[in-house]
């Protein structure tokens, strides 16, 4: 079983799937990436599109993405130590020439997982081989269960909720990142700022993040506690009023609304 992949797409799921994997064995989540094929309705026709999806967990977040791959996987779990190998050699292979055509085959025998310049294509090429990881250390039922399940309300048990959220800066950067390459927004999902919270990024990205807890010592969770402090100016001359929208899109001139 197998499945051939455009190599920059294949590049592109490590990029956004690394990030949100365990660095190391023995700490929360899972040290890799789990990948298998499936057939998604996004995109295309219902249920047309074949696909590879790869899925990673750490202790405070999942990323979950697909890209348009042919052939049939079964569920493949990657180390994390050779999925940073692969973006080195593959990244190799690609030229400005051929970076929209050059195409990558992955396939299993047994626990043997081989990746390979596409035989048809390249005769014998690169090809890099490894044994996978153990299926049953990939926290499956948390991973997809914290992404399949998406309250609109909390449950009474977690108490009023508040305007304020807080994210690890470290952890959020990693979905900025995402979104700064595939040239998007983040989309958030907040239900409860004690509850998982969900995050799209275009339609072939979907992940999560825990939130941070905080203290109630800091901040009543209602409004920022931090003062402000302006500074006097003198007011624009008529007609030389600045319309922050212009730049921002969102505020307003700071004059608006105000009586002649």
């Amino acid at each position: 079983m197998s499945v051939r992949i455009i190599t920059a797409d294949f590049l592109a799921l490590l990029d956004d799937l690394i990030p949100t994997a365990a660095p190391e064995q023995g700490v929360a989540g899972y040290a890799g990436i789990l990948f298998h094929s499936d057939r998604v309705e996004e995109g295309s026709d219902p249920g047309k599109t074949n696909v590879l999806v790869g899925t990673s967990i750490n202790g405070i977040s999942v990323g979950h993405a697909w890209t348009e791959a042919g052939g049939t996987l079964p569920p493949t779990a990657f180390p994390i130590q050779y999925c940073h190998a692969l973006k080195v050699s593959l990244k190799k292979l690609l030229t400005k020439d051929n970076r929209e055509t050059h195409v990558t085959e992955i396939s299993r025998d047994g626990d043997l997982v081989v990746i390979q310049e596409d035989p048809d294509l390249f005769g014998n090429g690169f090809k890099q081989s490894f044994e996978q990881g153990k299926l049953s250390d990939f926290p499956h039922r948390t991973a997809f269960g914290v992404l399949g399940e998406v309250h609109v309300t909390p449950s009474e048990h977690r108490g009023p909720r508040t305007p304020r959220v807080d994210f690890s800066a470290a952890e959020m950067a990693k979905f900025a990142a995402i979104a700064a390459r595939h040239g998007g927004t983040i989309e958030v999902f907040v239900a409860h700022q004690r509850m998982p919270v969900h995050i799209q990024i275009g339609w072939r990205y979907r992940g999560i993040i825990i939130p941070a807890s905080w203290s109630d010592e800091m901040s009543d969770g209602v409004e920022p506690s931090i003062g402000v402090y302006p500074c006097d100016l003198p007011d624009p001359e008529p007609g030389d009023t600045p319309d922050l929208r212009t730049a921002t899109g969102v505020f307003v001139s700071s004059t608006a609304g105000r009586d002649e």
